[in-house]
């Protein structure tokens, strides 16, 4: 498991295709990033969660468990804690030095 400020990832597998467990143990919200290559699929298994994503709308949209959204490549997005749970990533091989910080985490 690697420690975050908002709680604990655990990846699954990181190979063509990627799969993390999401642990969120803390109420605030993760940093505003993208991914230049990297496609993701977030599925929330349990708590409540708020996820902003730069589309055209750019607005947050409140997901609860079976709730999912799929964020492609090049999209700012961010995920806010509402009530502590887990979100289930899937998505194409993550390589850590594909993540882009535009804003910092926030409490």
């Amino acid at each position: 498991m690697i420690q975050k400020n908002w709680g604990w990832e655990q990846i699954i597998h990181n190979g063509d295709y990627c799969c993390k467990k999401l642990i969120y143990t803390k109420m605030i919200a993760s940093s505003m990033h993208y991914h230049e290559f990297k496609h993701e699929t977030f599925v929330v298994q349990s708590g409540r969660f708020s996820v902003y994503v730069e589309n055209a709308a750019r607005d947050w949209r409140t997901m609860e468990p079976g709730d999912y959204i799929v964020i492609p490549a090049k999209m700012p997005h961010r995920v806010r804690c509402l009530a502590n749970g887990t979100i289930i990533e899937a998505s194409t091989y993550d390589d850590p030095s594909d993540c882009i910080r535009l804003v910092p985490s926030e409490t």
